[in-house]
């Protein structure tokens, strides 16, 4: 075996095949380049999906025409001197091999002006080669048309998707730089068409608005930042009731850079836990901010990656900070006072009810209490800490309708509670929390379950599992078991379905959480169903313990437990407006 050094050309071509990879890469690094140069505005015109042109215009702070050749050359860079750099790298570019890379693979031609001359240059380069260098007159920044990508590397090329494909991941790509950085104004040009424009204002919510839609954006919660030393986390999330089928429109950025992470996926996720529905994501804009040296950048060659110093922190940080604000501001409208024509009421006492039910209950009409446990819990808060206040209002119970629903009358309007749901949610934080999950209630006729053998076969590894959440059992032989005991909270419910349904769950090789499943399982199966009548008694003491609940908005399986029909809409569909 020989061992020969490669040619500068061929070696050129591998270097920029890491870099660039398809036209969106080249869009990255030009608009990486633009922001670190400090641009106000940045115009991106793309022709064919980039593969037949793209062009960055920016009005940044300009190359001279001293620099000009250099800024072409590989590992030349403006924003790293010393390895001690890279722990404190604040810029989004910093390896010097953008241009290097994109002009290997193109016909590239950039002009560009910096404030101290009064006329800028024009480097023409055709396959890393430089053709020409003149004078041009520009305006101040810069402008870099790309060309003809490819050409002389047609093994790339011929793995190129359509131009509508690629310029799908362009939008994806410049829709993000824009959340990033609302203060610059964006311009996305695709063929004839304006894609998108914002104003550059420095308000988040209007880039937002500008990328999304007005009606999108004003479904946005502002991130209240959770400080955690040296880590703040700000940005947009939505709403419960805003959903997407897929993650795409998580987007996560890290000093400004925008960055791909399972880790930070898995936060959010965790953040809207049970408040959307399986399989559905949410709308987010969430801007980390820590120090340059707890965080490596340089892990990746199209630098989307990084890697953390302390990355269950960051974690921490981002969960409790989305969670803290979906708890608070998420949902229905948090009412602070009730205007009447003669009276204004503004809080309710603790332990007597909802303002608008207490002058219905009394001692003797309640059929269930609410647990100990739970008021004591209440009564250690704060008053200004009742965040279920501030998602679900306090509630006058007017009726039921189909069996299904309970119509109440709250400080805006009617709110329609869906019963089930409702007692889904306040059974599965009752099991989560551990309260009448205390003790088994022990069957009055044992009974006989049969598992399939691959439940059999893995129920060992969940026994004490069971045990604890009050399932007595036992194995009676062959694929049987003996079921003595379930669970307080089952009351009336099947217990062999029950049974049956916590074990599959719990053994299913999805479940990240064994314990949070089996409490959603135990939770649906126990509550009341659709289609079952309730006394007025009963109802009133179903929204109280919807009331004090940590989220009363969704079930335990992400599903609305109620919906909202304000006082506005009730009076347009009545034509009093």
């Amino acid at each position: 075996m020989i061992i020969n050094i490669l040619d500068k050309g061929v070696s050129s071509l591998i270097a920029a095949g890491e870099v660039v990879e398809r036209p969106v890469s080249i869009v990255k690094e030009l608009i990486e380049n633009s922001l670190d140069a400090g641009s106000k505005r940045v115009d991106v015109i793309v022709q064919d999906g980039g593969i037949q042109t793209i062009q960055v215009v920016d009005d940044g702070q300009g190359i001279s025409s001293a620099q000009m050749a250099l800024a072409f050359h590989r590992f030349a860079t403006s924003k790293l001197q010393t390895v001690e750099g890279l722990d404190q790298i604040r810029t989004l570019g910093f390896r010097g091999e953008a241009l290097a890379s994109i002009s290997a693979v193109s016909d590239t031609t950039m002009i560009s002006r910096p404030v101290a001359q009064d006329i800028g240059t024009k480097i023409h380069l055709i396959e890393g080669d430089i053709v020409n260098i003149t004078d041009q007159g520009s305006p101040l920044g810069t402008s870099i048309t790309v060309s003809n990508l490819f050409a002389n590397f047609p093994a790339r090329r011929k793995f190129l998707r359509s131009p509508g494909a690629e310029s799908s991941k362009i939008v994806n790509l410049c829709s993000k730089y824009a959340l990033a950085y609302p203060d610059v104004a964006w311009n996305l040009t695709l063929g004839d068409k304006n894609k998108f424009i914002t104003p550059g204002n420095g308000q988040l919510i209007d880039a937002f608005a500008g990328i999304y839609g007005v009606e999108l954006s004003e479904n946005m919660l502002p991130v209240k930042s959770y400080l955690n030393s040296d880590i703040s986390v700000k940005g947009l999330i939505s709403s419960p009731k805003i959903s997407r089928s897929n993650r795409t429109n998580i987007n996560i950025f890290v000093n400004g850079r925008w960055i791909s992470s399972n880790l930070l996926n898995q936060a959010v996720a965790q953040a809207y836990h049970s408040l959307l529905k399986e399989r559905r994501f949410p709308v987010c804009v969430i801007d980390i901010e820590l120090k340059p040296s707890d965080v490596d950048v340089n892990v990746h060659p199209a630098k989307t990656e990084v890697r953390f110093l302390d990355p269950g922190a960051v974690f921490s940080t981002v969960q409790q900070s989305i969670r803290q604000t979906l708890l608070e501001e998420s949902g229905i409208p948090a009412p602070q006072t009730y205007e009447g024509k003669n009276k204004k009421l503004t809080e309710a006492v603790l332990g007597s009810g909802a303002f608008w039910t207490s002058n219905l209950k009394s001692s003797t009409n309640r059929t269930t209490n609410i647990p100990e446990s739970m008021i004591e819990n209440l009564q250690l808060q704060a008053p200004g800490q009742f965040t279920h206040v501030k998602v679900l209002p306090l509630l006058r119970v007017l009726g039921q309708i189909q069996n299904t629903y309970i119509v109440n009358e709250g400080p805006d309007g009617l709110y329609v509670i869906d019963q089930h749901a409702a007692h889904e949610r306040v059974l599965y934080e009752q099991v989560l929390s551990g309260i009448n999950q205390s003790a088994s209630q022990a069957l009055l006729n044992s009974v006989v379950v049969e598992l399939d053998s691959h439940l059999i076969d893995s129920i060992d590894s969940i026994k004490d599992l069971l045990a604890d959440i009050g399932f007595i059992f036992e194995h009676f032989g062959d694929s049987s078991y003996i079921l003595r005991g379930v669970p307080n909270a089952f009351h009336s419910s099947d217990p062999k379905d029950g049974f049956v349904d916590v074990v599959t769950n719990l053994l299913n090789e999805n479940v990240d959480d064994r314990r949070d499943a089996a409490s959603k399982t135990i939770a649906c199966h126990a509550a009341i169903r659709a289609g079952q009548t309730l006394s007025l008694a009963e109802m009133q003491e179903l929204i109280k313990l919807l009331e004090i609940c940590k989220q009363p908005q969704t079930c335990a399986h992400g599903r609305p437990t109620v919906i909202h029909l304000n006082s506005n809409y009730l009076e347009s569909q009545f034509g009093r407006r």
